[in-house]
């Protein structure tokens, strides 16, 4: 189309949206009037088909002159799955089939106010501080909030929350900002374990044109319904009441995060055949990667069984609950530089402003040994000491981050027995955060973590040892 017709088409267009806006103006005014008026009435009946009229002239000229473009040329829809991946769905996906720019502006387009759920969600969270939140940009944040929005009642996809963006929706900028949200929402909210491992997909709609203010109008909502999640989230939210009732929250910061620690690792089962079959490429949605199969059952119906991700979520969690900021982090652990494997584990803030390291999973020792073997009553007296076995049980609890990078067992480790004899339990091991430089880990956040360097904390000192 030529610039001069298609300036042209749009001078007519603001006529006629002008002539709607009057014409509901004057329908108002009409109606406000006694019903018995007949002059009242006919001005009512008369301005309610010149609105009519003005929505019809519109339609006519966006059809003449091309001012609808089609949905591939204008906008499109995306969908934020379970992966974090962002990848491109067909225009039909969206939450109209067909989505195309709306001739009205977005303040006056249905589709572009935000619906939200009203009442109570079972999605609890008693933390009053998320760390991943708070290093993510402004516009981050925004895409954080609306997807923790439109998913407080997630058995439904009715819900949308509006972002006003700067970046293009059609850019790589905006899908990295989109998988920061995502990822950040999925690290700070244990309680979300459903959208992380079976489906929790986030779809996105927006309007190809730029606001008045050059910002992009984004729409967001759920592309995929939690069909389990009153049963589900009430499990889970009665095992995490039954589990801090036994913590006695009267005590410090420290001594709380050790009793959460402490009844942990005495309740969750180490899930190894989980751990094998997901060396071997097997099913990463098995709820053992959670704060459910942690705290309740894996997806195999075995209870409190998980693997490190289970650990480091429910240890999060349980600290969110207690007021204590906690924190999720991943890596590489092992028994040497050359010997590394896929793990996460956690980060604590007191309120003596610190950062700490726990890694739950690795205090969770319960040795197998041959009772013929001659060394098994060393190993039973090892145990049965309180001092020493509580000490292997939280060598990795209120560390440095220099502490859990390389540690060395030194000679606190070992156990002795009056006649010489001695036995061990650790060796050397090394934990290595992701640093977002490998794509295939899908963690850009851990290398946004703070360095741990509280030692006031750790656990000789708690211990008074």
């Amino acid at each position: 189309m030529k610039k001069n017709a298609r300036e042209k088409a749009h001078r007519i267009f603001i006529a006629a949206v002008s002539l709607m806006l009057s014409a509901s103006l004057l329908a108002g005014c009409g109606q406000t009037t006694d019903s018995g008026s007949d002059p009242a009435a006919q001005a009512a009946e008369t301005a309610q088909k010149a609105q009519d009229g003005a929505k019809q002239l519109i339609h006519w000229i966006a059809e003449t002159f091309g001012l609808n473009r089609s949905a591939e040329e204008t906008s499109g829809t995306s969908d934020i799955t379970a992966s974090s991946s962002v990848t491109e769905s067909s225009s039909d996906t969206g939450p109209s089939q067909s989505i195309y720019f709306s001739l009205l502006p977005e303040e006056m387009d249905e589709r572009y106010q935000d619906k939200l759920p009203e009442g109570p969600s079972l999605f609890v969270n008693k933390a009053s501080f998320y760390y991943y939140y708070s290093v993510l940009t402004s516009e981050q944040q925004q895409l954080y909030d609306a997807f923790f929005a439109v998913l407080q009642q997630p058995d439904s996809k009715e819900y949308r929350k509006r972002v006003n963006v700067a970046e293009s929706p059609d850019s790589d900028a905006f899908r990295t900002n989109i998988d920061y949200a995502y990822k950040a929402l999925i690290f700070d909210h244990p309680e979300l374990f459903w959208f992380s491992q079976n489906g929790g997909v986030f779809s996105y709609y927006y309007s190809g044109q730029q606001q008045s203010d050059g910002t992009y109008a984004v729409m967001v909502q759920l592309a995929e319904t939690y069909d389990n999640y009153q049963t589900e989230m009430t499990t889970f939210n009665q095992a995490v009441d039954s589990f801090m009732s036994q913590i006695d929250l009267s005590q410090s910061q420290p001594m709380i995060a050790m009793q959460i620690h402490d009844r942990l690792i005495d309740m969750v089962t180490y899930d190894d055949a989980l751990a094998d079959a997901t060396t071997a490429a097997g099913d990463v949605t098995d709820y053992g990667y959670t704060a459910y199969g942690a705290l309740v059952a894996n997806s195999r119906g075995e209870a409190n069984t998980a693997v490190c991700d289970g650990y480091s979520f429910a240890f999060e969690y349980l600290c969110q609950q207690a007021g204590i900021t906690a924190m999720r982090i991943t890596g590489q652990a092992g028994s040497s530089p050359d010997q590394m494997g896929g793990h996460s584990w956690n980060l604590v803030q007191y309120d003596d402003g610190q950062w700490y390291e726990v890694d739950a999973t690795w205090d969770d020792r319960e040795p197998v040994f041959d009772e013929n073997d001659p060394a098994a009553q060393i190993y039973h007296d090892a145990m049965n000491d309180t001092v020493y076995w509580g000490r292997i049980r939280h060598y990795l609890f209120n560390v440095t981050t220099q502490t859990i990078s390389d540690f060395q067992p030194d000679d606190r480790y070992t156990y002795y027995e009056p006649d010489g004899s001695y036995a061990t339990f650790l060796g050397e091991s090394f934990h290595i955060r992701d640093d977002g430089s490998d794509a295939s880990t899908g963690d850009p956040l851990t290398c946004l973590a703070p360095t741990a360097e509280g030692t006031q904390y750790s656990y000789d000192n708690l211990m008074g040892y």
